[in-house]
């Protein structure tokens, strides 16, 4: 499950790096660089909720292959798209295949393990996402070197094939809901709601905020998003119990996960951005300048389960973004003097504090729900996760540039695209302290110890 999810890991990472690049090769506009990484990202996070229910209704381990074998072909389609519009839509095709796999893993690592076993078991999984960050720039830096957009993502086809091999032979296979009806009206609800308002954000600084296409898409957005609602309300079986919402510990843990990718995704674009543009670094040396990142990351996920047994887990997840904005605020320091050694060692605390807060805060949202619903509260959890990471993207690049990604415009504007995500983390921090001590008392499978 932790080698599935590290390749959705690595196959982003790789791309986020290579996007100054490629893009300097190609001669692509700003807007166009963000919807090629945004495009699977809304995909992704509009249908993780889908996927939740299909993993139900027909098993994990059969949604799980099904995801993975998509996920190939969407890297075949991107390796021979070519750089463009092409390649946007093999993106998106790429984030409906991966929005199968992770609520399936994570659904069998809730049925594998119990209240006890739980909490090292997410952090692994948890952790396989910082490796798979932590290979990408590196992977990047070497194959847009000598392969160029096909390498980049051919590159994936070995580790997804020996996914689904593994998948195949190790997972046991778990019995399909028949009674489970699928929500599809509801998923297409979310999934245009989410298109319609990051295309708004995204337009904004170029049209402008208040041009026709802009606000018209504002507008839709807001009614996807009430229609989605309502929908949600009435359905017998939707997408997306609202309930689950009007539980404090829950929906706080979902908008700290919210608040904190925000931050994490953003500075993971913004900083080879930065690098590449900014300080003229080679795809490959930004790479290994960003290697702490994800390496201190997976430090952090590793950690938590031990944090976890030593303290409460509202204290933990503290704890843990203390640490994370610390280290956002160091990184923004460094933007001002452009000095690479304190540029890697802001990245060691931002990125322990943010693995630490990621393990901790999913293992709340999973602690919450019954085995039966754990494809579909893991799909919320990843689905926070997701737009976080889309709108951390959306946010922090368009306080880079109204225009052309030059030099000078990246050197002035990068403090500000990184304060902005420990302010962030200090909302996150806000939420966190809030998190009351009744409420995590109902989650023995966080404070247990093994």
């Amino acid at each position: 499950m932790s080698a599935c999810f590290a390749c959705i890991a690595l196959d982003n990472a790789k791309l986020v790096a290579a996007l100054p690049s490629l893009a300097r090769i190609s001669g692509a506009s700003p807007a166009l660089q963000r919807w090629t990484v945004e495009a699977s990202l809304v995909v992704y996070a509009s249908l993780l909720l889908l996927g939740g229910s299909l993993s139900e209704r027909f098993g994990a381990r059969r949604v799980l292959l099904f995801g993975l074998w998509g996920f190939g072909w969407a890297a075949l389609l991107g390796a021979f798209a070519g750089f463009g519009y092409p390649l946007i839509a093999a993106r998106a095709c790429s984030g409906a295949a991966t929005a199968c796999v992770t609520p399936a893993t994570l659904a069998t690592i809730k049925r594998a393990f119990d209240d006890r076993e739980r909490p090292t078991a997410i952090a692994i999984w948890t952790a396989s996402f910082s490796v798979g960050a932590a290979a990408g720039p590196v992977l990047s830096g070497l194959l847009i070197t000598h392969g160029g957009l096909p390498a980049l993502f051919l590159s994936n086809l070995p580790p997804i094939a020996l996914c689904a091999w593994g998948s195949q032979r190790l997972v046991p296979s778990d019995p399909p809901r028949r009674d489970l009806r699928l929500d599809f009206r509801g998923a297409a609800l979310c999934l245009s709601a989410a298109a319609c308002g990051l295309f708004a954000l995204l337009s904004g600084p170029a049209g402008g905020w208040f041009s026709l296409e802009v606000v018209s898409s504002a507008a839709l957005a807001a009614g996807f998003t009430l229609s989605a609602r309502a929908w949600l309300r009435r359905a017998r079986q939707p997408l997306l119990d609202l309930s689950l919402f009007s539980q404090a510990r829950f929906a706080k843990a979902l908008l700290v996960i919210f608040l904190g990718y925000f931050a994490f995704s953003g500075v993971s674009f913004v900083v080879p951005q930065y690098l590449q543009v900014a300080r003229a670094k080679a795809a490959f040396h930004s790479g290994l300048l960003t290697l702490p990142l994800a390496s201190s990351m997976l430090v952090g996920t590793l950690f938590a389960p031990r944090l976890l047994r030593r303290m409460r887990a509202d204290r933990a997840l503290g704890f843990s973004l203390c640490f994370a904005l610390f280290g956002a605020s160091l990184l923004a320091c460094a933007s001002y003097g452009q000095s690479d050694l304190l540029l890697c060692g802001a990245l060691f605390p931002f990125g322990a504090g943010s693995g630490s807060a990621f393990a901790t805060a999913t293992e709340l949202t999973l602690g919450f729900v019954s085995q039966q619903r754990a494809a579909t509260a893991a799909a919320v959890s990843e689905s926070a996760f997701e737009f976080g990471g889309v709108f951390g993207i959306a946010v922090l690049s368009t306080l880079l540039d109204s225009g052309p990604l030059a030099r000078a415009n990246l050197l002035d504007r990068t403090p500000g695209a990184l304060w902005a995500a420990a302010v962030a983390l200090l909302l996150a921090l806000l939420v966190a302290l809030t998190l009351s001590r009744s409420a995590l008392r109902a989650t023995p499978s966080v404070c247990s110890d093994p």
